[in-house]
């Protein structure tokens, strides 16, 4: 597989850049999300060097519409890192070889942090109303019958 000299200058940045840098310019904007950083913090640890995860970040993004996914990039590390995929050149020729499966990945990590979202949005929401529900019960002001309506009337919705 070939590579142009525009793409050459590219994996040779991949190689110098730090993350947080990659992460900048593929972005637009001047420093990373905090979700970014722990995000990379997190991926960090599975020990590619820092040029393949700086093709890590590019990849993902470009597949993501320029978000980073938690999901998709630690499976794509781990595969990486079985694969011992140790220079940015290398992480730049697979990427191309395994983009559809990528893209896949992608969509069903989607899905996956989608639900999850929303699963912590279910949690946040009943905990919110046992609380209330804790606070109604111990307040001395309401009556039994009170409390009862009340009680009823959080878990209409």
């Amino acid at each position: 597989m070939e590579i142009g000299d525009k793409e050459y200058e590219l994996i040779q940045h991949f190689g110098n850049a730090t993350l947080e840098e990659i992460l900048n310019e593929v972005s637009g904007v001047t420093g990373p999300s905090k979700e970014d950083l722990e995000i990379l913090e997190y991926i960090s640890k599975v020990g590619l060097p820092k040029g393949v995860l700086n093709v890590l970040i590019f990849f993902t993004k470009m597949i993501c519409n320029n978000g980073l996914s938690k999901n998709l990039m630690e499976r794509i590390a781990i595969e990486w890192s079985r694969r011992n995929v140790k220079t940015p050149m290398e992480a730049v020729k697979i990427s191309k070889l395994n983009g559809e499966k990528y893209r896949e990945w992608a969509k069903i990590a989607e899905e996956v942090e989608k639900e999850v979202k929303q699963s912590l949005q279910l949690i946040k929401e009943e905990s919110t109303r046992l609380k209330a529900l804790e606070l109604a019960a111990s307040s001395s002001s309401m009556s039994d019958k009170d409390l009862g309506k009340f009680v009823r009337e959080m878990f209409k919705s």
